[in-house]
């Protein structure tokens, strides 16, 4: 969880260390603290940085607005001035300037050494992360070595998390790195700044959030407020996939529902359901086929089914899988599925015509489309497993 400045700040709060502007950016997150005494240096900021200054670097006492300018533009969290023989004052323009901004500036008075107030931000930033690593170590655990307790037990009681509570499990994809690494940021925020009781993990290339205390469309309404967040930063969520599982009994089945909103998380992406939450609780069918164990069952189920009508369209270069889907979409109706395809009522006719010969049915019972509708969701269902690399090693390649 990341670390805010105003946490950071009530640790010094009897340091003489007052804040004269920019107080609603005390949300902001801290990552670490650097002395920056001219625009050179301010460069080499990387972002969310306390920055520090005496002043000794600055030739008049209006270079001191130019240098909090730059660390704005470098994106540090805060700024904190020492008051003395550099600086005697803060400038109206530079004060007017971090509240229009919303970057917080601090004076320290001369008599207080700035390294003392440096060393218990970097101490508290430290031990946090040190917390969070270790949180995320034992919550892998908890998902990988369930029955292995005292690997994780003992530790979630100690960071606030009780064996007993329930918990539920979000997993989300971005597949590209930088937006992984901004949603990660802003997952993290997200914790912090609202007092989530939750924590975060990466694991198998996802982001794994575990919520505690939470219901299902609870962690959704959070993970809808997690994706509006990432949106205002510039992120492209309609490329970002979410599963949410079901909620546990206790700290025990948190793997269960991990594998759960995983799974769920992974049919999203191939059904191209962006920035929508998937629940556990709301999947209807796709509910009891990712709780078959038995993958046979699946397999035979997609040979009986579809699988003829794959194999014909790998074979003659058609999209009669694709027909079939849209038709069953729009519950039987060609002139629905004629304009969604963006073709005539008559080529819809034609291909369902050939559907029915291929798979030798009737698209005009009512049991036969179900049986198709589902073998479509088996195939999604089978694809998740080899997107996932769950171990499942069967072929549908072959038809019946």
């Amino acid at each position: 969880m990341a670390v805010l400045l105003r946490d950071l700040c009530e640790r010094v709060k009897d340091y003489g260390m007052e804040l004269i502007a920019g107080r609603n950016g005390l949300g902001r997150p801290v990552r670490w603290v650097h002395m920056v005494e001219n625009q050179e240096i301010a460069n080499f900021l990387e972002g969310q940085e306390i920055a520090f200054a005496t002043g000794i670097g600055l030739q008049t006492q209006e270079d001191l607005c130019g240098l909090v300018k730059s660390v704005y533009s470098n994106d540090a969290s805060g700024f904190v001035v020492n008051i003395g023989p550099y600086i005697h004052q803060i400038s109206p323009e530079t004060v007017r300037f971090c509240n229009d901004h919303d970057l917080p500036l601090f004076r320290v008075p001369w008599s207080v050494h700035m390294a003392q107030i440096m060393h218990v931000f970097s101490l508290a930033i430290t031990m946090s992360e040190k917390h969070n690593m270790e949180l995320a170590a034992a919550l892998r655990n908890a998902i990988e070595c369930p029955d292995r307790e005292e690997m994780y037990l003992d530790y979630l009681e100690q960071s606030g998390f009780n064996r007993g509570w329930n918990y539920c499990v979000a997993a989300l994809e971005a597949h590209d790195k930088t937006t992984r690494s901004c949603l990660e940021s802003v997952v993290d925020l997200c914790i912090a700044q609202n007092g989530w009781k939750a924590a975060m993990l990466e694991l198998n290339g996802r982001l794994v959030i575990v919520f505690a205390q939470c219901g299902s469309v609870v962690v959704r309404d959070m993970v809808m407020a997690i994706l509006n967040a990432a949106r205002a930063r510039g992120v492209d969520t309609d490329r970002v996939f979410v599963g949410v599982g079901k909620v546990t009994k206790s700290a025990r089945c948190i793997r269960k529902s991990c594998g759960q909103a995983m799974r769920l998380e992974r049919l999203q992406f191939l059904r191209g359901n962006g920035a929508v939450p998937a629940l556990y609780d709301e999947s209807g069918v796709d509910k009891i086929l990712l709780g078959v164990e038995d993958v046979s069952i699946l397999d035979d189920y997609y040979a009986d089914s579809i699988a003829p009508l794959v194999n014909y369209d790998k074979a003659h270069d058609s999209d009669l899988v694709d027909t079939l889907r849209t038709y069953l979409k729009f519950n039987g109706s060609v002139k629905e599925t004629a304009e969604s395809m963006f073709v005539h009522r008559n080529t819809v006719n034609y291909k369902l015509g050939k559907i029915e010969t291929v798979l030798g049915v009737d698209l005009g019972t009512y049991s036969v489309r179900e049986f198709l509708s589902i073998g479509l969701q088996v195939d999604e269902i089978l694809q998740c497993m080899r997107l996932g690399n769950e171990g499942y090693q069967g072929s549908r390649s072959a038809a019946p």
